[in-house]
């Protein structure tokens, strides 16, 4: 989906050097993207939701153009720009900061600006911030990073410059066709790292949450939707803190909530019961990152459908796309690609390497077979004859 609304590089540097203009940056930004969008009908909002995108040192390394001087990131994303654009939002976990230069990769991450390019062009328009690395380059950090994803016109919400700031973009108000939902960001912590003032990253905190959703209600929103940072790294099923927080969460009146972290996938439940619902999907895994280990090289992403019906919301379309991430060599040169997994079964042997084609197919057998197990009105999303097929709510399974 094109971002029809940019200022430039020069424009950026000259009002960047105060938070009362980036304030007044964002303000306009906010008000643009009200007002305007691209949706499936007059009463129907998609969402799309990216797992973790991260920026290890190879993957910094890959996308550095020695002949220009510059870094691309697009062809990493652009297997993903036909599925991701069907989305009126397509909202991605963004953990590495934009903290400029020097470039780094784990522990404290840094990317280069471009990683959001490459990320926009696929799609994304809309970006979290508010996870453990968040303030790997301190307060200068959460500064640029804002002032970045600003400057680019994105959508976002998590870190905030100071309190004016936060009480601005938190929640995050998304409108289309008549209906409003509110995004909430939560951490479960910064890796230790304390926050400097006068910057703020949303923690997890039942109190401040609590004070956080009622603020969302008194906003005249449809919907609430909380994008979260929690549960333990590499465990592929949820632990019980993640379910009892989930269940809190909902006894709020929250209704959708996408989990991240573990960099793994996890699975996803939407229960029907009367005429309300509650979905939870705990953890999407990775959409990018350079963790070859079993089980870490890939995710899913998640697509929900919401229809307004006389005054009600409703899911009427719900489902996963598994997504793997591919090494490989290029004129002596590590690259980096993410595809939905649909668009290279059956042909994968002929699309990748040998060492490639079967670690894809065990991520595809595990991940299918995890899913397969525990999901709970989930399904997967297949592509049949070029199109996403997103099978019928089943409305039948209750808690």
């Amino acid at each position: 989906m094109d971002v029809p609304f940019f200022v430039g590089k020069k424009v950026f540097s000259n009002i960047a050097k105060t938070q009362d203009a980036m304030r007044t940056l964002l303000v306009g930004i906010l008000i643009f993207y009200g007002s305007f969008g691209f949706a499936q009908n007059d009463s129907t909002i998609r969402f799309i939701f990216i797992g973790d995108v991260m920026g290890h040192t190879p993957q910094i390394q890959s996308a550095y153009n020695g002949a220009t001087g510059r870094y691309d990131y697009t062809n990493v994303f652009s297997e993903f720009k036909g599925l991701l654009s069907s989305a009126d939002y397509c909202i991605a976990n963004l953990e590495v900061t934009l903290g400029g230069e020097p470039f780094t990769g784990y522990p404290q991450f840094s990317s280069p600006d471009e990683l959001v390019d490459g990320l926009m062009a696929a799609g994304v328009n809309v970006l979290v911030t508010a996870n453990n690395h968040s303030v790997d380059r301190g307060g200068h950090g959460i500064q640029r990073t804002i002032g970045v994803l600003a400057s680019k016109s994105l959508l976002f919400t998590g870190t905030f410059l100071d309190s004016a700031d936060k009480a601005l973009r938190n929640p995050l108000v998304l409108s289309r066709n008549g209906l409003r939902v509110a995004l909430l960001n939560y951490t479960y912590g910064t890796n230790g790292i304390p926050v400097p003032s006068p910057y703020l990253v949303n923690m997890i905190d039942t109190v401040s949450m609590a004070n956080d959703i009622a603020r969302a209600k008194t906003l005249g929103v449809d919907e609430i939707v909380v994008f979260i940072h929690w549960g333990n790294e590499y465990e592929r099923l949820p632990n019980m803190q993640q379910k009892r927080l989930a269940d809190w969460m909902h006894g709020k009146g929250v209704r959708i909530i996408i989990g991240s972290h573990p960099h793994v996938v996890q699975p996803a439940e939407l229960h029907h019961f009367g005429n309300d619902y509650r979905l939870v999907v705990y953890s999407l895994g990775n959409f990018v990152s350079n963790q070859r280990r079993r089980y870490c090289d890939g995710g899913v992403v998640a697509l929900i459908d919401l229809k307004k019906h006389n005054g009600k919301v409703d899911v009427v379309g719900a489902g996963y796309v598994p997504v793997w991430v591919d090494t490989y060599f290029s004129n002596g040169k590590r690259k980096y690609k993410v595809f939905p997994v649909g668009m290279y079964e059956g042909k994968s042997s002929q699309l990748l390497s040998a060492a490639s084609d079967s670690a894809f197919k065990v991520f595809v057998d595990d991940t299918r077979s995890l899913l397969n197990a525990n999901n709970v009105n989930f399904p997967e999303i297949r592509l049949v004859d070029g199109e996403w097929v997103i099978p019928p709510v089943n409305r039948s399974v209750n808690p």
